[in-house]
């Protein structure tokens, strides 16, 4: 069974104004339990409504969302209940940190829950050490922490509710490349260590390539393409028509192919474009 499903999702800003947008449009999808799925899609594609249709920030005007088989919205009384099973971090989480310490902020999450004193401790511990956090900065005010230790701290914030599907908006966005690697290594050894699922955000193809086991492309609201990412990065003639890039390494087969070389389908990682040239090498270069 799906550990996430929407089913026929829309959802309308301004409905009967002159200012009307339909934002998602009957959208459908459902996330394996352990699975990750890398969303993209240009400015104004419905990304980030979606994710808030999914966490229950908001509710579809028609369709459902189901967590491991149950309709989120069928008790309006227990939505917060879903909130907490499905995590949602926003872009620049770190903008959101606001405790005296590291451990408090982290802390905020179970506390809402309504946990003993002596799990919130352990979920803080387990949380930090999955975000790569030491403990001697624990006690430290959040402000005190570099821009990607603020960055891991605020995702930890999220982690210590331990949700069934942790949801992130853009997770490397404005950081270094040292943290943004920090960072896609963090989202994949937490969903390896936890089994939970994860979605994410990105304008970055090379971090979806990187990551992503699935990846969900809009436009206008609607969904365009929902597959494992060598077929998705394969039509790269529809993703630039949406204005949307492909990972360089695809880039980089497709030059080759175009120059008739027999390159193989579905490479989109620089790993595999560095091996499949050395086969080339190996094999003479022979054109196609």
């Amino acid at each position: 069974m799906p550990i996430l499903s929407a089913q026929h999702l829309n959802f309308i800003y301004g409905k009967g104004t002159p200012y009307e947008k339909h934002a998602v449009h009957d959208i459908s999808f459902s996330v394996e339990p352990g699975e990750i799925v890398g969303i993209i899609g240009h400015t104004g594609s419905g990304k980030s409504t979606l994710m808030q249709l999914l966490n229950g920030l908001l509710k579809p005007m028609n369709g459902t969302v189901t967590v491991d088989g149950q309709d989120i919205w069928q008790n309006p009384k227990t939505i917060r209940k879903y909130r907490f099973q499905v995590g949602l971090v926003f872009q620049y989480p770190e903008y959101q940190l606001f405790d005296e310490t590291v451990e408090k902020d982290i802390a905020f999450g179970p506390k809402n829950m309504g946990l003993t004193e002596e799990e919130i401790g352990e979920r803080v511990l387990r949380a930090a050490e999955l975000v790569d956090l030491p403990p001697h900065l624990l006690p430290k005010s959040p402000f005190d922490l570099s821009g990607g230790e603020k960055r891991r701290a605020a995702i930890a914030g999220v982690i210590a509710m331990e949700p069934k599907v942790l949801i992130l908006d853009e997770p490397t966005a404005g950081l270094d490349p040292k943290g943004r690697q920090t960072i896609l290594e963090m989202i994949k050894a937490y969903n390896q260590k936890t089994g939970a699922a994860v979605l994410f955000v990105s304008h970055n193809m090379e971090d979806v390539a990187a990551l992503a086991h699935r990846v969900l492309v809009l436009s206008g609201g609607k969904e365009v393409l929902f597959d494992t990412p060598d077929k998705v990065f394969a039509q790269s003639e529809t993703l630039q028509n949406l204005s949307l890039d492909v990972p360089v390494a695809t880039r980089i087969m497709l030059g080759l192919k175009q120059k008739g070389f027999a390159v193989k389908d579905g490479i989109y990682t620089l790993e595999a474009a560095a091996d499949e040239i050395a086969r080339l090498k190996k094999e003479g270069g022979a054109n196609a």
